[in-house]
């Protein structure tokens, strides 16, 4: 049973809304990004993406080539998936890593480097937990934890496609974690020391959030306790598991800014990653809408000064049959279908990846909206700069069908619009500096390449 599809989702707080304040100045609605242009001045960030799968040991190598074939096609390099303690120790003291090497060297073989998360705690080694599953529950015997963390990792050491490993997930939820706080900064603390111990080099990532919990993360921090990883993470589900005013414009609300503060002035300022995110194409919603989400989400959150990391979840659909913990949607998430037929958001976020990948400078306050025909209705700009002099511009309305121009502060010598399948045609409506006849149809994303 592939756990990583095995989520309740809990219902976020209310969330915080981006304004744009507009005024009709000689019949056109000219665009004042004033809240955004303090929050995006000019920061630069090093971009990555992955793409998220889960195996489990024994399963048949042939098939998951055929998942990394179209990992190789996307262009995205990292694998985010888990390694489960149950897997590798199914007996205390017998570690079985035979299976997990080939997979590894498999996985180098396609030049795909691995970030995966250890957790699913064996039945022998966990604490009696308040539900009717084992996995979940902390370890009761802390040198066990710490054994197997050290000797995966020294098992492991030779391959350097290795990067990090995550201490487990979603520890802030009891689906996922069915212990106390204190016992998951325990496990963290042993488990990064073992990592490090068998491997001085390899990262260690504070287990992914199910949603940006700042006073979660507050514990930690005050515990001292950001001193035991190098990257914290959260999830992202808006619109698939979130409560029905949350979106993608609003996820990143007052507890986010809350969680990036706790992180800056409490922690010790560690990147901040979305490592997983995704949109379901159940029943109602389409394969179009999912690919548009993505246009949408990951130009929203790549506009936080802070997040530099996107995970995408998954490269395909789980059959339907498989056991779920959860609701149907758990089996839609895939950006390709359970018999990895592409849908068009595989090429969406291939766009994506292959237009913001590396150091970006985000540039919200470098562009301004006039509005030529309609009346605006939740209208977005996202601007992201990149050092090859490119300039990569999203522009939408949510809810209204707009004409716009888009003025920047930089020039360049030629724009591109992008399809979501990753095509791109001349922009003939631009000067330099203004991109005009923009036609915005309620929201979907207009997506543009300004070359210098």
């Amino acid at each position: 049973m592939r756990r990583s599809l095995l989520r309740l989702r809990r219902s976020l707080a209310r969330s915080f809304a981006i304004i744009l304040v507009w005024t009709w100045v000689g019949g056109c609605a000219v665009i004042f990004r004033e809240q955004e242009s303090a929050r995006f001045v000019g920061v630069t960030k090093d971009i990555s993406f992955a793409i998220l799968e889960d195996y489990d040991k024994g399963d048949d190598l042939r098939e998951i080539e055929k998942d990394f074939q179209l990992m190789n096609e996307l262009g995205i390099d990292v694998l985010r998936c888990s390694f489960g303690w149950d897997d590798y120790e199914p007996v205390p003291g017998q570690y079985d890593f035979v299976w997990l090497k080939d997979f590894v060297r498999l996985a180098a073989t396609y030049k795909l480097k691995l970030r995966p998360y250890i957790g699913y705690t064996p039945r022998w080694a966990g604490t009696a937990g308040s539900d009717d599953v084992d996995w979940n529950n902390p370890p009761a015997n802390y040198h066990a934890w710490y054994q197997f963390v050290f000797n995966l990792a020294s098992a492991l050491r030779e391959f350097p496609n290795v990067l990090s490993y995550e201490i487990y997930n979603e520890q802030n939820d009891r689906s996922w974690w069915d212990g106390s706080i204190e016992e998951y900064m325990e496990t963290l603390r042993l488990g990064a020391l073992a990592a490090r111990a068998a491997d001085p080099d390899v990262q260690i990532i504070l287990g992914g959030l199910i949603f940006p919990d700042h006073s979660w993360l507050r514990r930690v921090v005050e515990a001292s306790h950001a001193r035991y990883y190098d990257i914290i993470a959260f999830h992202a589900y808006p619109e698939t598991w979130s409560a029905g005013d949350v979106f993608v414009e609003n996820y990143l609300n007052a507890g986010y800014r809350a969680f990036a503060e706790n992180n800056r002035t409490l922690g010790e300022a560690e990147p901040i990653w979305i490592n997983e995110m995704g949109f379901a194409t159940v029943p109602g919603k389409s394969e179009a809408e999912q690919a548009n989400w993505w246009a949408r989400a990951v130009s929203t959150f790549l506009a936080d000064p802070h997040i530099e990391h996107i995970g995408v979840y998954e490269i395909k659909d789980l059959p339907l049959g498989k056991d779920v913990i959860g609701d149907d949607k758990n089996y839609h998430l895939g950006i390709t279908r359970a018999d990895r037929s592409k849908k068009l958001a595989f090429y969406t976020v291939a766009m994506l990846h292959r237009l913001l990948s590396g150091q970006i400078t985000t540039a919200n306050n470098e562009v301004s909206l006039t509005v030529r025909a309609g009346r605006p209705g939740d209208l977005h700009a996202h601007l992201f700069k990149r050092p090859d002099g490119k300039q990569v511009l999203f522009l939408y309305d949510k809810r209204a069908a707009v004409t716009v121009e888009a003025r920047l502060r930089t020039e360049g010598t030629a724009a591109f619009q992008y399809d979501l399948d990753g095509t791109s045609k001349p922009h003939v409506g631009f000067d330099r500096t203004v991109l005009s006849g923009v036609r915005l149809t309620p929201g979907q994303v207009a997506i543009f390449r300004i070359d210098p």
